[in-house]
């Protein structure tokens, strides 16, 4: 035999050796990897949380993606804490947790789902992931006489407190996480401005004309926003009064993209009060006779819900608006079947005169009440009232004036706007004049407690601001 052949030989038998002990390492790794997976249960490979919005926001949800598909999900193998309303939806390997009111802030969650098995049964696992949602924030316009005026971001908790935008007369801002909606100007010569928050970029927008901007909205879901417009020069004949326009913050900060008008039934309307509906594309209007109507601005059907004095708000993650009839009084209107159930008043143990009142996202109002001595005003009360019971949230000292009262989008906080010692507080020059010293202070509305205190007004949870 040659010594070529010799050699080929060994390296054949080389090869099969090597081919064998591979298949081998293999296959006891199949086999482990078997074994582990029929006494562990399936296992999380993935989890799917944003902090952050969760605290802006309903809606949010964690996402679960295990190792295998699962076997279906009940909502009582589901547990959140701190104990959190939330609903479950699950599909293949995934399980989504949904929260359909906004998170509290700066707080340790953990979302468990318990004895998981795997699509053909098998042994039980748990899913578990923890997060941290971060501090809360709020923004305030601070008018200054002697400079331009300035957008203040406040961080909740801390002494941080950053301008993000500043000009000269600054009327009213709203804001969503993208953007800012800001109006500027004089009466009657007015200008809209949008403002990208990440880039810190801003666009001047197209208005209908020479007027006055009032009503400023966003809608944080669809990144919209809307006002109500006013001609400088208005006639019993001619001219558009309190006529509502809505467009996209996108576009706007884009192109300069003005707002279109709202019409119903095609005619456009003078609108007093109105509404973005959270989560929907409709807008609910008030107009100046008194009618109340929900409008789809996708398919522009309206629905007629008779007349009303006024809307205090519509409730985060709801369909519910608090309005205010002439001969009911407050009731909570639900806005997909038509059915209203009265507001309770409350006995604060004695004489109140009823100022503020907004919608909480977790059920209930925030209200703001005078009280009266001999018919004299006294202090001034923000509570919480839900469900016949009464929580004491801020007090304001007689001799300040209560200027609104909101929410954070969880309801954990309360925004309330003072203007100390009114009688000496001048009002500014502004559109919507108010008075020069503003202050917005952070309470707890679960204990009353003060967080914080920051200047400024038009506090960024507020739907609209406190005209």
């Amino acid at each position: 035999m040659s010594t070529r052949t010799r050699r080929s030989a060994r390296h054949r038998r080389r090869f099969v050796l090597a081919f064998v002990v591979t298949v081998g390492v293999l296959a006891a790794i199949s086999v482990g990897a078997a074994a582990v997976s029929l006494t562990q249960g399936p296992r999380v490979t993935e989890v799917q949380v944003d902090p952050e919005a969760a605290t802006r926001e309903s809606g949010s949800r964690v996402i679960f993606t295990a190792d295998q598909a699962l076997a279906p999900i009940d909502a009582s193998q589901v547990t959140v804490e701190p104990e959190t309303e939330f609903t479950v939806d699950a599909a293949g390997r995934t399980v989504g947790v949904r929260f359909p009111t906004a998170l509290d802030a700066d707080v340790d969650y953990t979302v468990r789902v318990a004895g998981v098995t795997g699509l053909g049964s098998g042994p039980s696992s748990d899913l578990e992931t923890r997060f941290t949602t971060p501090a809360a924030s709020l923004l305030t316009l601070v008018r200054d006489p002697d400079g331009p005026d300035q957008i203040v971001r406040h961080e909740i908790g801390t002494d941080d407190a950053t301008a993000i935008f500043a000009a000269d007369a600054i009327d009213d801002f709203r804001a969503t996480s993208a953007y800012l909606a800001v109006t500027t100007g004089e009466a009657e010569q007015m200008s809209l401005t949008v403002v990208d928050r990440a880039s810190g970029e801003a666009a001047d927008v197209a208005i209908p004309g020479d007027g006055t901007l009032t009503g400023l909205q966003v809608s944080a879901r669809g990144q919209l926003y809307g006002y109500t417009f006013s001609d400088a020069e208005l006639t019993a004949e001619s001219g558009r009064a309190n006529v509502l326009f809505t467009g996209s913050l996108r576009d706007a900060f884009a192109s300069g993209e003005a707002a279109e008008p709202v019409t119903v039934g095609g005619e456009e309307r003078s609108i007093d009060r109105w509404r973005f509906v959270p989560e929907t594309s409709s807008l609910l209007l008030n107009d100046f006779s008194g009618d109340l109507t929900l409008l789809d601005t996708d398919d522009e059907s309206a629905t007629a819900f008779g007349q009303a004095g006024g809307i205090q708000g519509v409730a985060r993650s709801t369909y519910t608006a608090l309005v205010w009839r002439v001969e009911e009084g407050f009731t909570e209107l639900d806005l997909s079947s038509g059915e209203e159930v009265p507001v309770d008043d409350v006995d604060l143990g004695g004489e109140t005169i009823l100022g503020h009142m907004i919608p909480l996202a977790t059920g209930g109002t925030l209200r703001g009440y005078a009280e009266m001595v001999e018919g004299t005003p006294a202090d001034s009360r923000v509570v919480a009232a839900a469900g016949g019971s009464v929580t004491d949230v801020a007090t304001v000292a007689a001799g300040d004036a209560l200027q609104q009262v909101c929410a954070s989008p969880s309801a954990q906080y309360a925004a309330v706007t003072v203007a100390p010692d009114i009688v000496r507080n001048a009002f500014d020059r502004g559109v919507q004049p108010l008075p020069r010293d503003l202050e917005t202070r952070v309470q707890d509305i679960r204990s009353g407690e003060l967080v914080a205190t920051a200047p400024g007004f038009a506090a960024s949870w507020c739907e609209v601001g406190p005209w």
